[in-house]
């Protein structure tokens, strides 16, 4: 592997400025830390289709994501100056709200509850470090994950149709973990929805037909998954796509999306509306309902409630809509915190959209927090396939943010060098 993928002190070598951190020992160190970190994001990424257990998948994380990350947070000033940012200060504030909860929880919160604090600042801090100690290798690596369970929805497609045999009106699900229609499709549409931003960080070899083949993967299982929550988040982030890609290509392939949804919807009516709304607004009721009764503070991160929606009386434990389920957990405290972290992110990368990976975040972002409206139990679980909506996209805008503060910093001290000079 070119050794300027791994490792951005490298480049410094051969125009004679000084190296960020000194020596080559510091500098080789510097590459083995971010390879190792680079196979944990791999893990983290593809493990999730690949992998039978969550038990193995969460073990290959702490090994391969999670220690690499807390020895560069110990060896590394640029990480640790990462985290105080203001996203990192307000992740940092949501995760105290969450734990200060556990005081007026009516519920008896067992160990594994509270470990899911540690497990997401953890998280957090592995994908900065990688943004931080290698940016290239970091971009290359998500894209090729993207790339990679592009090749894994094509996979999961035959196995369900081809060798289990289901008919075609039949929900597909994923292999693997990826065990459930509505949040596999979250999980796909979201990689796809990078895949498509960040095809500039693929090989060469693999950005036109190995590219559109996982795309086709992807498009394949999000149709077959037949949910429309990631339907319609997808189609909004499409119709969206101008406000940050001002490009005339984003205005062509939007009139062709509009197309063939419209197409679509002609052709296949009874398709398309089947299973109706499956009882959405009437758990938004209730949900609404619930969080009033607790409307500053909440009933506590991990006390669970039941919404009965439905002629039937049927009994929901979460209120599937993210922002609810947090409202009625953490109150209105939570949820603002909640927001203000979509938010910055979102105007953060909407600022910088004449950047390649802002536009790719902006639209993660958008369907992320679309998809958020249908389903998904919120963001404090151990790691699965909500983690792809709630925390991926925080995340990454958090890793994306620390390199560039990282490069101004190291701008800053080209031109300070200069003037010496």
């Amino acid at each position: 592997m070119n050794q300027a993928v791994l490792s951005p002190s490298l480049d410094t070598r051969r125009t004679g400025q000084e190296l960020p951190i000194q020596g080559a020992a510091s500098a080789a160190g510097r590459d083995w830390l971010a390879l190792w970190l680079a196979a944990g994001l791999l893990w983290w990424l593809v493990g999730m289709p690949l992998l039978p257990s969550s038990k193995h998948y969460h073990q290959g994380l702490m090994a391969l994501f999670w220690l690499p990350g807390v020895i560069a947070l110990v060896r590394h000033a640029s990480l640790r100056r990462a985290w105080r940012q203001p996203l990192a200060i307000l992740l940092l504030l949501f995760t105290g709200w969450s734990a200060l909860s556990w005081f007026w929880s009516p519920a008896d919160i067992a160990g594994d509850e509270t470990k899911i604090f540690p497990y997401v600042l953890l998280a957090a801090n592995a994908v900065i470090a990688l943004g931080c100690l290698a940016p290239a290798l970091f971009w290359r690596t998500l894209a090729l994950a993207c790339l990679l369970n592009g090749l894994c929805a094509w996979v999961a497609l035959g196995y369900f149709y081809g060798w289990q045999e289901h008919g075609w009106r039949d929900r597909v699900v994923g292999t693997g973990l990826l065990n459930h229609p509505i949040l596999g499709a979250q999980v796909f549409t979201a990689l796809a929805v990078l895949l498509a931003g960040l095809r500039r960080h693929l090989p060469a070899a693999l950005r036109t037909w190995a590219w559109c083949l996982a795309g086709c993967g992807y498009l394949g299982f999000l149709v077959m998954c037949q949910s429309k929550g990631p339907w319609l988040a997808a189609a909004i982030t499409v119709l969206l796509t101008p406000l940050w890609w001002r490009d005339t290509r984003a205005g062509v392939g939007v009139a062709l999306f509009s197309a063939l949804g419209l197409f679509a919807f002609w052709m296949w009516p009874d398709f398309m509306l089947q299973r109706g709304l499956s009882f959405r607004p009437e758990l938004s009721d209730q949900a609404w309902l619930e969080f009033l009764r607790h409307p500053l503070q909440g009933i506590g991160f991990a006390s669970g409630y039941v919404l009965k929606v439905g002629p039937d009386m049927i009994a929901f434990e979460h209120a599937h809509n993210v922002y609810l389920h947090i409202a009625i957990r953490l109150g209105a405290v939570g949820l603002a915190l909640w927001l203000a972290m979509q938010l910055m992110a979102f105007w953060r990368t909407w600022r910088a959209h004449a950047e390649v990976e802002a536009r790719a975040l902006c639209a993660l972002l958008c369907f992320a927090g679309l998809a958020m409206l249908t389903d998904g139990v919120g963001p404090w679980v151990k790691p699965r396939e909500e983690w792809f909506c709630t925390w991926l996209p925080l995340f990454l805008v958090l890793a994306w943010l620390s390199i560039r503060r990282q490069a101004r910093r190291a701008d800053e001290a080209r031109e300070v060098g200069g003037n010496h000079a």
